[in-house]
This record gives structure tokens, sequence and C-alpha cells, in this order.
């Protein structure tokens, strides 16, 4: 069951949910795929790159831009690249979403086939980050090149892609393509890496089948992870979850937790505490009768403050589908799960293996969680626990 929390102020209405998943989910660690390098390490890596993407370039690292064409549906795009030597890996990030012209292309996902970019045959994908994915081959590819040509020995590399939010979605994408039997600039680079690994955070659902890591002999080391927040709306944003949120915020009035008289709705597996008035006609579950004693237990002073019967909101189905093994970040079970994330980066976490099937049966609702800065400190959080060998056995 999954818990969604509203606040308020006196000053403006803030709206706060934190959404959770049950916690039999296995445990996940990194992966030990790598004899070249600690997985914590590039993992790391992409964090701090998803991060540094939104910010100007330092050093040896090169910004690429796509400007948003509405016409086209392209959203504008930043590619930033480096290659980290000491570590025989190549970055590239692709920046998430900015502008208002941005968003509008992450809500136009008619689904539209890859045909010509991938070779999944059957398989439909969100049309806007695909139509970006497809913008992004030629710049991509001579990024690529110039960077082996600089250094032939950067052929015995790793290559890194990485993104945050849309840019994720598009870093699957092109991910999927350089391992695709599709010819381009781009997918002839494939073989001149070690390997080839696409690591991302808070990506929206990007197709219709799941994105899977490919089964060729040169793939089988690659590192192909999808992290999500608990509580990450983006993680979920399609359509009609989204048009499902907004009629539950435009039928509920958000409400102090410590107010009397709140009453907790059910929305599939999310239960978000509201004003007991916002929600009426309020359906009451069925309680539990007594065994044997025909008395009513003694009511406490307190028991007029107690929650009331839940009523129920339904999650509707959803066809779009998120890419890569999904790991979920979120705050260890049995420590305030309700509370919402820590500035400070100080909450215990935890990280499970998630199926996208577990995805579809709840709603998240939570901005702050959203956030590429907390991406970064809990997966800096997870890799001193495996530096440490804390939490991990």
């Amino acid at each position: 069951m999954a818990l969604c929390k509203f606040t308020t102020s006196s000053n403006a209405t803030t709206t706060q949910s934190v959404s959770f998943l049950p916690a039999r989910h296995p445990p996940w660690i990194f992966p030990n795929r790598n004899r070249y390098i600690n997985t914590y390490q590039l993992f790391c890596l992409a964090a701090q790159y998803s991060e540094n993407v939104y910010n100007r370039p330092i050093g040896a690292e090169r910004e690429t831009h796509i400007d948003a064409d509405w016409r086209q549906g392209t959203k504008a795009m930043l590619i930033k690249s480096a290659p980290i030597d000491e570590l025989n890996t190549i970055v590239f990030a692709i920046r998430g979403s900015q502008t208002f012209m941005d968003w509008a292309v992450n809500f136009r996902p008619a689904p539209a086939s890859p045909n010509g970019f991938l070779d999944d045959h059957g398989n439909l994908c969100h049309s806007g980050f695909l139509h970006v994915a497809r913008k992004m081959i030629e710049p991509v590819a001579a990024r690529l090149k110039s960077l082996l040509e600089q250094n032939p020995n950067r052929s015995n590399y790793s290559l890194l892609i990485t993104g945050h939010s849309a840019g994720g979605a598009v870093a699957q994408l092109l991910y999927a393509h350089m391992y695709s039997n599709v010819k381009s600039p781009l997918s002839h680079l494939t073989n001149f890496f070690k390997r080839v690994h696409c690591i991302t955070f808070g990506a929206p659902p990007v197709s219709l089948l799941a994105l899977r890591r490919p089964s060729s002999p040169h793939s089988r080391k690659s590192l192909f992870y999808s992290l999500i927040n608990e509580g990450d709306p983006v993680a979920r944003a399609d359509p009609i979850i989204v048009k499902s949120l907004l009629k539950l915020y435009a039928k509920s009035t958000p409400a102090p937790l410590s107010s009397p008289g709140k009453c907790v709705a059910t929305i599939g597996n999310l239960v978000t505490a509201t004003t007991a008035a916002a929600l009426k006609p309020c359906k009451k579950l069925p309680t539990p009768k007594p065994h044997k004693s025909p008395k009513p237990p003694k009511q406490s002073k307190h028991s007029k403050h107690q929650p009331q019967p839940l009523p129920r909101w339904p999650v509707p189905e959803t066809d779009m589908s998120c890419g890569g093994q999904l790991v979920l970040l979120r705050v260890k079970h049995g420590h305030n799960i309700s509370k919402p994330p820590s500035r400070n980066g100080q909450d215990d976490i935890e990280a499970v293996v998630i199926r996208d099937q577990d995805l579809r049966h709840v709603i998240f609702g939570d901005p702050m969680c959203h956030m590429m800065t907390l991406y970064l400190r809990r997966v800096e959080q997870l890799a001193m626990k495996a530096v440490t060998a804390k939490g991990y056995e």
C-alpha cells in the first residue's frame, strides 16, 4: 500500500505526496560485471553527469545543443560529453526538460513505429522522444568519432550513455539503437567500444514493449538500468495517469495532517490523506465484526480522531512501459516512510528491484522526488555503503 501526504501553508498552498510500494521487493546491489572499473563508480559517474548537464561545461567537457522545433515536435536537448581517461570511460549525458516547449513534446506521446531506428518489430515508442533520438544520431556519432580520433586508445574504453527525466528516455532509445541491427553512423561505432552502458534517472515510460538489454555476445556485460525514486511522478508520466491524478487533486482539498476529521483515500495502491468533507460521498469498506463479545470495545478519549473507512480511487490501465532493469530508491522501510525526502540527504536509503508491472498499480505524485540532486545524493550514499560494506551482505 502506498502513502501520500498533503500539507498546506498559510501563505500559499503546497501539495506534497509521498508514495511507496510494498516492502516485499528484493534488495538490489551494484552488479559486478566489469572487471575494469567498480560498477558503483559507473553509477556515480552517471549521476554526476546527469546533474552536471544542467550546468555550463568545464575542462574537457563539450556540449552539443539541439534546438526545439515545435513544428517537427523536436524538444531542445543538450548533450554533454567528456572522456574520463583514468576510468577508461566516455560519458554522454543528455539533459532533461527545462522549458515549456520541452514539456510540450513530453506530452506528445502518440505511439509511433521505430522502424528505421530499432529492429524491434511490433513495438511502438513515444513519438516525441523517438523523434529527438533520431535527430541525435548524427551529432552524437560525430562527437564520438572526434573523441576516438583524438586518442585511438579510447577504442578500448566503455561508453556510458546517461540522462535524467526526458533525457533519460532519449538515452534509452539511443542505447537500444546502438545495439540494434539498423545501420547508421552511430550504430557503426558500437563495436569500437569495449562495452556500451545506459544508466538513467527518473526516466518516463518510453515504449509499448519495455526496452531491455540486448542478448548479443557484445552486450553480455553491458549495464542497462533505470533508477527511480519512490514518489517520482515522471516515472508514471502516462497522460492517463496524469489526468487521473489531476482529477483526484481537483476533487479533494488538501488539509494539514494534524487536523481532526481527515480520512484516507485509497487510490489503487496509493493512499491520500484528505478532508472527509471533500471526499463525500465516502463509500465505506466492510468493518470486521468482533468474534465473541457482542459489546463494542471501549473507546478512548482519542477514538473520535481515528481514521475513517477508506474510499477507493481506481488506477487506470496504461500502455507505455519503462525501459531497462528498474531499481527503486527509497527511504528504508521502518524509518518513517511517510516523511518527505530529506533535503540534506541524511535519509537511510535502500534500493530494491521492481518490475514495470509493479509501477502500474501505483500513482506517484511528489515533484521533489524527481530532482536530480536527490538522485545524485542517494546514489552516492548507496555507493558509500558498497565501499564500506554497510547494508550489504
